[in-house]
């Protein structure tokens, strides 16, 4: 029940990497689904639990921040309010969002 879990919320944590577009960290979160689900003893697994919880919990927080600075990237580039991400000809694009 709980391997059930722990491999739902590495799999909506790593699509939300991948919206994020860092795929250093999604090679990452893939590579610690296997080795808990395949490798961790059973001892350590609420360990590794509560990790994939707390990294979730920062991937969500990454991603509402993500959508927050794209909402006010287009209010820039849509001269609704003053610059500051695009201010002297910057595009404002970024590589990653983390």
């Amino acid at each position: 029940m709980l391997m059930e879990w722990f491999l739902i919320l590495a799999i909506l944590t790593g699509s939300l990497i991948v919206l994020l577009m860092h795929w250093g960290l999604f090679l990452l979160q893939v590579v610690f689904a296997v080795v808990v689900t395949s490798f961790l003893p059973t001892d350590w697994f609420w360990g590794a639990l509560i990790i994939q919880v707390i990294f979730g919990l920062w991937i969500i927080r990454q991603t509402f921040q993500a959508a927050w600075y794209q909402y006010q990237l287009e209010l820039e580039k849509t001269q609704r309010i003053p610059q500051h991400y695009t201010e002297g000809g910057r595009s404002g694009i970024k590589k990653n969002f983390l």
